[in-house]
C-alpha cells in the first residue's frame, strides 16, 4: 500500500519541518546530516563551523600524497547541495555563539566537533624545542590557519616519530619523500620548502618507535606496504627485534588475524633490507618495536635526542602490556625533530560532560530535550573517542541520526523563526562564510595550484580568505 513520506505526512498534519543544528563540518557532521536527510528530506539542517572552510580532518588531517582519500568531499558537497541544508562557516560555537542559545532555537543540536587536543608522552624533557605533536605537525603541513606559526630548527640527520599508527607512518613518509613528489601535492608551500631544506641539510633517517610489537601496532597494511614502493626510501626492520615481538601470546594473536599475517609478510621484506642499512644511498625509515621513550635529551632547551627502554610483552593474548626489560638494553637515538603521535584528546567544552576521553551518551543522546531546550547529541570522535578512520564515522552517524529522528518524532516542535538565528549571527562580530563562499575559495585554490604545478595552493590564513571574499 502506498504511504506518505515522513515529510509529506508531517505537512498533512499541519506540522512544520524539524530544524536541526550540526556543530562541526568534518566527516561526522556531514555523515550525520546525510542520514538525517535520508530520514526526512524536508528537515532543515544548519551546520556551524569555526573555520571558513569545511571538511575538518579530511582537509587538515589526510596526508597530501593521498588525494584519493579526499574524494569523500564529493559526497559531502552533495549533502551541502540539498535545498534544506545551510553552512555557516567562520562561526564558533561556544565563545561566539553559546551552545545553550542553539538549544533554545533548534529542535535538536548535534555536536560533531572532533578532538582538537593531543596526548603527551609524560616523560622528562618533553617540552624541549624540536618536540611537536603529530596533530599540530600534520595541520601545519596541511595549511591549517591555527598552526602556521610553528617554528622548527633543521633536524639534522635524523628525526624520530613516536607511535605506530597510520598518522605516524604518514609523518615519517612525508619527511622522507622527494621534494618533487611533495611539491606536486597540496601540501603547504612553506612546509615543502622546510622539508626540502631539511633533506638538503642532511635529514636522511626517520625512526618510528612503538612500545609494543608489530602485531599490536595500529598501522594498516596499505600504509605499511606503500613504504616499500616509495621512491628513494628504504624501510628497515631489525630481524632480531621482529623475532622479539613473537612471544607465545603474540603468536596466538597472529594466528587469529589474517591482516597481521599479511603485515608480517610486508615486514619480512623490510627485514631483508636490514643488510643494506650501512651501504644504501636511499633515505632510511627504520622501525623500532618494543621501545618506549624514557627521556627527551636536550642542550640549552633544544632537542638533541631521545632515550628509550627495551620492552617485553606480558599478559593474555589481546591484552598484552609492555613493561621495561633490562636497563642495559636501553637505547639513545640522536635527533633534531621528535614528533609524538600517540593520540588525540577531546578538550572540554562548556556545558558538555567528558568521561574517558569521550562524551557520555546513549545511542548518541547526551541530554534529552527539556522545556525550551533542544535535545543534545554527539557523533564521531566526541561520541566514541578519537579513534578510527574517516569511514568509522558512518556507523556513529547512522546511530545518532536514528536516535535524533526517533526523539523528534516523539516530541512537540518549537515555533520557528529566523529572527533569533539572524540576530545571533549578526552579533558575533565576524562575517559568516556560506558554502557558496567556500566554493569560491576552493576554485581559487585549484586555480593557484594549476599555475604553480601543484594539486592546489590552499588558503592558510582566515583574514586572507575573508579578504578574497570581500567580507
Amino acid at each position: 500500500m502506498w504511504k506518505l513520506t515522513p515529510s509529506a505526512a508531517r505537512f498533512a498534519k499541519g506540522l512544520r519541518q524539524y530544524h536541526v543544528a550540526v556543530v562541526g563540518s568534518g566527516p561526522a557532521g556531514f555523515y550525520t546530516s546525510k542520514f538525517l536527510l535520508k530520514k526526512d528530506e524536508s528537515m532543515k539542517i544548519d551546520m556551524f563551523e569555526r573555520l571558513p572552510t569545511p571538511f575538518g580532518l579530511v582537509r587538515f588531517g589526510v596526508a597530501p600524497d593521498h588525494p584519493e582519500v579526499k574524494n569523500v568531499i564529493n559526497d559531502f558537497t552533495a549533502v551541502a547541495a540539498a535545498p534544506n541544508f545551510r553552512f555557516f562557516g567562520n562561526t564558533e560555537i561556544g565563545p561566539e555563539v553559546p551552545l545553550e542559545r542553539l538549544r533554545q532555537i533548534y529542535d535538536a543540536v548535534i555536536l560533531c566537533s572532533g578532538a582538537s587536543g593531543e596526548r603527551r608522552l609524560g616523560i622528562p624533557g618533553e617540552d624541549a624545542f624540536g618536540v611537536v605533536g603529530a596533530p599540530a605537525f600534520v595541520k601545519w603541513y596541511n595549511s591549517h590557519p591555527d598552526y602556521q606559526e610553528l617554528q622548527f630548527n633543521p633536524p639534522g640527520e635524523a628525526a624520530v616519530v613516536v607511535g605506530q599508527g597510520n598518522v605516524a607512518l604518514d609523518v615519517a613518509r612525508l619527511l622522507l619523500r622527494s621534494p618533487p613528489d611533495l611539491h606536486a601535492t597540496d601540501m603547504d608551500s612553506k612546509a615543502v620548502e622546510a622539508i626540502t631544506g631539511w633533506q638538503k641539510a642532511g635529514l636522511r633517517t626517520v625512526h618510528i618507535v612503538g612500545r609494543r610489537g608489530f602485531i599490536q601496532a595500529a598501522f594498516t597494511n596499505a600504509e605499511l606496504r606503500e613504504l616499500l614502493t616509495t621512491d628513494g626510501l628504504l624501510p628497515v626492520v631489525d630481524p632480531e627485534e621482529l623475532a622479539l615481538c613473537r612471544n607465545e601470546a603474540s603468536e596466538a594473536e597472529l594466528k587469529k588475524s589474517r591482516m597481521k599475517q599479511r603485515s608480517l609478510d610486508i615486514l619480512q621484506k623490510m627485514v631483508a633490507n636490514f643488510s643494506e642499512l650501512e651501504s644504501t644511498s636511499k633515505r632510511i625509515l627504520r622501525f623500532h618495536f618494543l621501545r618506549s621513550p624514557l627521556e627527551v635529551l636536550s642542550t640549552q632547551g633544544a632537542l638533541t635526542g631521545i632515550r628509550m627502554s627495551r620492552n617485553q610483552l606480558s599478559g593474555e593474548p589481546g591484552k598484552q602490556q609492555a613493561t621495561p626489560a633490562d636497563a642495559s638494553q636501553n637505547l639513545e637515538v640522536s635527533c633534531g625533530l621528535l614528533v609524538r603521535s600517540v593520540g588525540f584528546d577531546i578538550l572540554p567544552m562548556a556545558g558538555l560532560p567528558l568521561s574517558s576521553n569521550r562524551v557520555p551518551h546513549r545511542n548518541g543522546c547526551v541530554e534529552s530535550a527539556g522545556p525550551g531546550s533542544a535535545g543534545l547529541y554527539v557523533s564521531g570522535w566526541l561520541k566514541r573517542g578519537p579513534t578510527g578512520i574517516i569511514g568509522s564515522n558512518i556507523g556513529d552517524a547512522k546511530e545518532t541520526a536514528e536516535k535524533v529522528w526517533k526523539d523528534l518524532s516523539e516530541q512537540t516542535t518549537k515555533e520557528w523563526s529566523e529572527e533569533p538565528l539572524q540576530a545571533m549571527l549578526s552579533s558575533k562580530g565576524s562575517p559568516v562564510v556560506l558554502f557558496e563562499d567556500w566554493q569560491k575559495l576552493q576554485a581559487e585554490e585549484l586555480r593557484r595550484g594549476e599555475a604553480a604545478g601543484k594539486a592546489a595552493v590552499k588558503f592558510a590564513q582566515v583574514p586572507e580568505m575573508l579578504e578574497f571574499l570581500h567580507k
